[in-house]
């Protein structure tokens, strides 16, 4: 019998509750959920400091209890910061109930992408009001930064494919931000570059899907505003997490005041490497996996990555408190 390189290595299986970035922003996600004392905090906590920030979009409040606020599109199209606070709370709140709820307990966060923001805030490593002071600061940082118009395609490509097709194609702008899975690679760059990887994607047969994103995260155009929130975040104040934080970016978890604030910063320029903290947390007795987002895009790719792990998604769709419970006892393997 071979010996499976992921499988964990002994001792008491862990639990560890995954914090979504891109995607997780749906409208009246938390319609449901709005009356349980846990989400209604994140709620009231996020439009209030983002009001005392001179913030005028939308109130999260409103964009996640209400199932006719604008789409994803629209949001990040109109109200960029708007979409970002709303991603960032729906995530905290959903993360926040889980932990509340979940047995046995939850060992470990992960981040992927821009929700490291929230792993970090779940963990106890920031508070709630300096992640949306954060969040005003990074969306004044891309302002300024005058972008090119930039953004993310997802494929059914493996990594080596994906490569590849860059090098035949001659598109040395367009970089691999994210290897989520065997067979979904992730790639950053200019529009107009997107647009021909796109074409000859589909020429292939595969599938690739721009994914709603305000710009090419995990990509050197951000390289600018890396160095800048990086040095706005050394004067942050950074707590020992409660919880183990992990990231997509990083081999190992973030555990000292300087690696947590790199993993505050990383989605902007780093890739990710989903798969391989997978299989790193897995070595390490990790056998479920609690998707804190709406719909169920990082328990997908855990059971598709790893293969036998317990996933659960109980916010896959918007539901009560009671239903959530459910579908906790309920996780599929």
């Amino acid at each position: 019998m071979r010996n499976d390189p992921t499988a964990p290595t002994g001792g008491t299986p862990r639990t560890v509750l995954m914090c979504p970035g891109q995607g997780a922003y749906l409208p009246g996600a938390l319609r449901h959920l709005s009356d349980v004392p846990s989400v209604a905090r994140v709620l009231r906590t996020v439009d209030a400091r983002s009001g005392a920030l001179g913030g005028t979009g939308p109130p999260v409040g409103h964009l996640l209890t209400d199932a006719a606020a604008p789409d994803p599109e629209r949001l990040v199209r109109t109200d960029p910061l708007a979409f970002d606070l709303a991603t960032y709370a729906a995530v905290v709140a959903c993360a926040t109930l889980l932990l509340d709820l979940a047995s046995p307990s939850v060992h470990a966060v992960l981040g992927h992408s821009v929700g490291d923001l929230a792993a970090l805030t779940v963990a106890g490593a920031i508070t709630l009001e300096q992640g949306v002071r954060l969040l005003h600061v990074r969306d004044g940082l891309l302002r300024d930064a005058a972008l090119p118009a930039a953004g993310l395609l997802a494929t059914d490509l493996s990594p080596e494919l994906a490569a590849d097709l860059l090098r035949a194609e001659e598109l040395p702008q367009v970089r691999i931000a994210a290897r989520n899975a065997p067979q979904q690679t992730v790639l950053a760059g200019p529009d107009d570059q997107l647009a021909a990887v796109r074409r000859s994607v589909r020429a292939l047969g595969r599938r690739a899907t721009p994914l709603t994103s305000r710009t090419a995260y995990h990509h050197p155009l951000l390289t600018d505003v890396h160095r800048a929130f990086r040095r706005l975040l050394r004067a942050q104040h950074v707590a020992p997490p409660t919880l183990t934080v992990h990231t997509a970016s990083a081999a190992g978890p973030a555990r000292t005041p300087a690696q947590l604030r790199t993993a505050a910063a990383a989605h902007l320029t780093e890739p990710l490497a989903f798969q391989r903290t997978l299989h790193a947390m897995r070595r390490a007795g990790f056998t479920t996996y609690l998707d804190s987002g709406p719909r169920a895009l990082l328990s997908t790719l855990a059971r598709t990555g790893l293969p036998g792990c317990t996933t659960a998604a109980p916010f896959r769709t918007p539901v009560g408190v009671d239903r959530v419970r459910h579908r906790l006892t309920a996780a599929p393997r």
